[in-house]
C-alpha cells in the first residue's frame, strides 16, 4: 500500500512540475529575451574569461592533435573558411558574420584574409565588446540586428 502511495505521489508531482512548466514563459521565447541574455553575459564577462573571443568549438585536426583549447578555436575559424571555399574570395571582398558575438571571427576574417567584414549580432553589449577588441586598422565593423 505504502509503494502505491508513493508512486501516486511522484506521478502527481511530475504532472504538476509539467504543467507549471508549460505554463511559465521560457527565458528565450522573443529576440528581446535572447538579447538581454547575451548583454548580460557579455557584461559579466564570463564567457569571454574561459572561452575567449570564440564561442564556437575547437578543431583539433585529422588524426586529432593535442593543442590548447583557445588555438584549436582559432583553427575551427580557419578550416570553416577552407570548408566553405571562403579562403578562395578576393581581398577587399564583403563578408557578413551573422551572429558574430565579440566579434573573434570577424577579426580573423578582417586581418587575415583582407575580407570588409560586417558582423551582426542581436545584443548590444556584445557590439559595443566587439568594437573594443577591434584595433584601428582592422575593417570589421559590428551592428545589432535580429538576423
Amino acid at each position: 500500500m505504502y509503494l502505491y502511495y508513493t508512486l501516486g505521489l511522484i506521478l502527481l508531482l511530475s504532472v504538476i512540475g509539467i504543467v507549471l512548466y508549460l505554463k511559465n514563459p521560457r527565458s528565450y521565447e522573443s529576440s528581446e529575451t535572447v538579447a538581454n541574455s547575451y548583454d548580460e553575459w557579455t557584461e559579466d564577462g564570463i564567457l569571454e574569461f574561459y572561452w575567449g573571443e570564440h564561442i564556437h568549438l575547437g578543431h583539433y585536426g585529422s588524426p586529432p592533435q593535442r593543442k590548447d583549447f583557445l588555438t584549436a578555436k582559432y583553427d575551427f575559424v580557419h578550416e570553416m573558411v577552407k570548408w566553405g571555399g571562403v579562403d578562395k574570395l578576393p581581398r577587399g571582398t564583403t563578408v557578413i558574420d551573422v551572429g558574430c558575438g565579440i566579434g573573434g571571427s570577424s577579426r580573423i576574417l578582417a586581418k587575415e584574409y583582407g575580407f570588409n567584414v560586417t558582423g551582426i549580432t542581436i545584443s548590444p553589449q556584445q557590439v559595443q565588446r566587439a568594437q573594443e577588441l577591434t584595433p584601428e586598422g582592422v575593417d570589421a565593423k559590428f551592428k545589432v540586428d535580429d538576423a
